[in-house]
């Protein structure tokens, strides 16, 4: 944590036990925003006004009559709002601005992008998972996915999101919080969702916090029953708690309530958190001062529909204190059994109309008063901006964690005389993890499959593998699940182990931290946190000092690997990997690069070549394209080695001819004689500097000038010895040094010849310089 950010925070602690009531719904011009309300719910009937409470599931993914079920909420029961469910973003925008169209008074719509649209909707961007960013120590980087977030919720017209989930996850058996929690420490947990929160509503999106008054520590879904919770109220006080309070009191807009059983706070058997006044009215909106939405977790799920009624437990939430009821499993029940409340005095108007101008204040914080159908113009950029690809690339670099190094085998420094390989489990082809391996060392690949199984593989693989100084070994396909044991096979698990017995081992865990329980026997230990290309590509270059691990544990999974563990591994100044725009360079750009090969491929300028683009010790740009000769048999790859041959051409003499030009200091215009006055009255007098920059001055590609040094097939002992002095400095090859004329020789053998060498660019970069150009030093000046 940042010191900015800790003095931040602390500060807001302090607030905490001051809290004064404040209005989180009012927009900057409450003026002409009461104004709206008023007039728009003086324009409603009873009827209406109740509708106005209700928010209903829309999926864009289903058919006909699951629409014209919509259209008949919408215009028949004037459902005040929408929480969008599966589908795709076009249907799902298409499906929208046909019902916002529909509704007399603008919809609210909400949905649960936790990580981002992918939650929810397929073809979207995905961000990491909150347990992956509980282990960052940046905490800007989570303010810049809220923002990113809001900014695709804008886009496939969604004004709240259900996020952040703010539940202190404790206990590592808990099935329904998990990973969507950003970890067990209270500080931690609400530092980082109030910076989620605020990137979320500083850019328009309501944000809301839950699961109120925290879900984190129970082993029961309430999806399919009701979890109990019984911590005294100090404990849940200064616990469970502790988040809500600190984002209510820096102005969350939306708080969501979970269907728990507290006997603390509510001692009536079967009644939810959701349904009891002395939570939701007396802690959250009297104690709390909460002021913004509340809004029910879904309606459908067992932890409330297991005993209640529809209809009856619509009623139950808004006596409770609710304004928002949502996922009512029948709308029409509903809005009856609420009137009918109504007229027997179990609900007042006035409670009603209280809920309704809250949510009409909601519509009007997210810019409902001027509705503005979503398009799809630039759809797949807005949902994939390149703002958004860096942030999550820089998400799961920092969240990286070396909980183990006991011998500090990472990073790996020495490459030279050492056998590496690699083993994956679960893949059963080499992956992405691999192939970024290799980029680093010649490195050996095992596959362990999902279904490998048996003595005989076991023992190959253990044999073959103890005869390496270092194996590399990534754990794919780990689950969620502590009761099948994180999907980890107890046979793949000692396997693994008997290799580390005999050899040196580097584990990647690529799933959630709860499994390093599992790995304690292990020296070296990075979790990744989640199995995807993104954390397979980043997680070699830690291995091999190309980057630095920073992230600390977010939970505790067992007594070695505690909560905020975590080692910063060294880094050796190896070239590393990243996305363009994190080197300040645009992708869309360097795409122009495959137009450039193609058209040298078609023209048959060459058979193919490799493209790499580095920047600040980053390669942001690798691919390779077409064959290595003509005849097409042998395609090009990201790992074919050329002979380097005369590649100073090209790093140092052109970028020198370059740099020479921008200063004035040389005219690529002008003749080679005119730098180089030894040409004048030579056949190369007359070469354009540009044209031979661009291989367009007509020189051969070749000269034998080893034939003018040998004799009878014989050295020439006058240019070579054997042994190194002042007048033979020059390595020729092994134990052969020529005499120190000969770069003289080799200039006049060329001159007198019919053709030159591009070296003699290099010469002229000497002359105007007066430094030599295989001196790197006056490129700095």
């Amino acid at each position: 944590m940042s010191k900015k950010f800790r003095l931040y925070f602390l500060l807001s602690l302090l607030t905490i036990f001051f809290t004064k009531a404040q209005d989180p719904l009012a927009a900057d011009d409450v003026q002409a925003q009461d104004k709206w309300v008023d007039s728009v719910f003086n324009s409603l009937s009873p009827d209406q006004r109740i509708g106005q409470l209700f928010m209903v599931a829309a999926y864009s993914n289903k058919g006909q009559s699951h629409q014209q079920y919509l259209d008949k909420l919408v215009e028949e029961n004037h459902i005040g709002g929408l929480i969008t469910m599966q589908g795709g973003p076009g249907r799902q925008i298409n499906m929208l601005n046909r019902l916002q169209e529909k509704a007399n008074v603008p919809l609210l719509i909400g949905a649960d992008y936790e990580w981002g649209l992918s939650m929810r909707l397929d073809s979207t961007f995905t961000f990491p998972k909150q347990m992956t960013i509980g282990a960052l120590r940046q905490n800007q980087h989570i303010y810049d996915m809220g923002a990113e977030i809001a900014h695709q919720c804008q886009t496939v017209g969604v004004h709240i999101n259900f996020a952040p989930v703010s539940d202190i996850n404790n206990n590592p058996a808990n099935p329904v919080i998990g990973k969507r929690a950003f970890g067990e420490d209270r500080v931690n947990v609400a530092l980082k969702s109030m910076t989620y929160m605020k990137g979320l509503q500083d850019n328009k999106i309501i944000a809301t916090a839950k699961h109120f008054p925290g879900h984190g520590d129970t082993d029961k879904d309430s999806h399919l029953t009701l979890p109990v919770i019984k911590h005294n109220m100090y404990r849940l006080d200064s616990v469970e708690l502790f988040p809500f309070k600190l984002l209510i009191n820096e102005g969350a807009q939306g708080v969501m309530v979970a269907h728990l059983q507290v006997p603390e706070l509510e001692a009536s058997l079967n009644t939810p958190t959701t349904l009891s006044k002395n939570t939701v009215t007396n802690l959250l909106k009297e104690e709390l001062k909460f002021n913004g939405l509340i809004i029910t977790d879904a309606l459908n799920m067992q932890g409330v529909a297991k005993f209640y009624q529809p209809g009856e437990v619509e009623v139950k939430a808004l006596q409770a204190g609710n304004d928002v009821l949502l996922f009512s499993e029948d709308v029409s029940i509903g809005v009856e059994k609420i009137k009918e409340a109504i007229k027997k005095g179990a609900l007042s108007e006035e409670r009603i109309n209280y809920s309704v101008k809250k949510i009409l204040k909601a519509k009007y914080l997210v810019g409902l008063n001027d509705y503005k159908p979503a398009n799809m113009d630039n759809l797949e950029k807005k949902l994939f901006s390149s703002e958004a690809i860096k942030v999550r690339r820089r998400i799961y670099s920092g969240a990286m964690t070396v909980a183990s190094n006991d011998k500090g085998s990472i990073p790996v420094k020495q490459l030279e005389n050492k056998k590496i390989a690699s083993l994956v489990v679960g893949p059963s082809r080499k992956n992405t993890f691999q192939k970024y391996l290799s980029k680093y060392a010649q490195v050996d690949h095992y596959q362990l499959p999902e279904n490998g199984r048996g003595n005989t593989l076991f023992s190959g693989l253990k044999n073959e593998l103890t005869q390496y100084d270092i194996v590399i070994i990534g754990y794919h396909d780990i689950n969620d699940r502590s009761r099948s044991n994180f999907g980890v096979y107890p046979d793949h698990l000692e396997l693994i182990k008997s290799i580390a017995k005999e050899t040196k081992v580097i584990l990647t865990v690529f799933g959630t931290p709860y499994s390093l329980k599992l790995f304690e026997d292990f020296e070296s230990v990075l979790c990744a946190y989640e199995n995807n290309s993104i954390t397979q590509e980043i997680a070699p270059q830690i291995i091999f000092g190309a980057m630095e691990a920073e992230g600390r544990l977010p939970v505790t999974a067992s007594s070695k690997f505690i909560q905020g563990i975590g080692l910063n591994s060294a880094t050796l100044n190896r070239l590393g990997f990243d996305i363009p725009e994190n080197a300040g360079m645009d992708s869309r750009v360097l795409t122009k690069i495959d137009d450039i090969a193609e058209e040298a491929i078609q023209t048959q300028a060459t058979p193919g070549c490799q493209v790499l683009v580095a920047k600040n010790g980053k390669i942001v740009y690798e691919k390779a394209y077409g064959y290595m000769t003509y005849d097409s048999l042998t395609p090009v790859t990201t790992e074919t080695v050329y002979d380097i041959a005369s590649v100073t051409k090209v790093v140092a003499t052109l970028q020198a001819v370059m740099l020479l030009h921008d200063y004035g200091l040389i005219d690529i215009n002008a003749k080679l004689s005119r730098y180089l006055p030894e040409l004048k009255d030579t056949n190369k007098g007359n070469i354009i500097i540009k044209d031979l920059l661009s291989h367009q001055a007509g020189l051969k590609s070749y000269i034998p000038y080893w034939v003018k040094t040998m004799n009878n097939n014989r050295l020439i002992p006058e240019l070579y010895t054997d042994r190194p002095n002042e007048e033979f400095p020059l390595l020729i090859s092994d134990r052969i040094y020529g005499h120190k004329s000969l770069p003289d020789s080799v200039w006049q053998w060329t001159i007198q010849s019919d053709m030159r060498k591009k070296k003699m660019v290099g010469m002229i970069t000497n002359i105007v310089t007066s430094h030599s150009y295989s001196c790197t030093g006056w490129l700095r000046q």
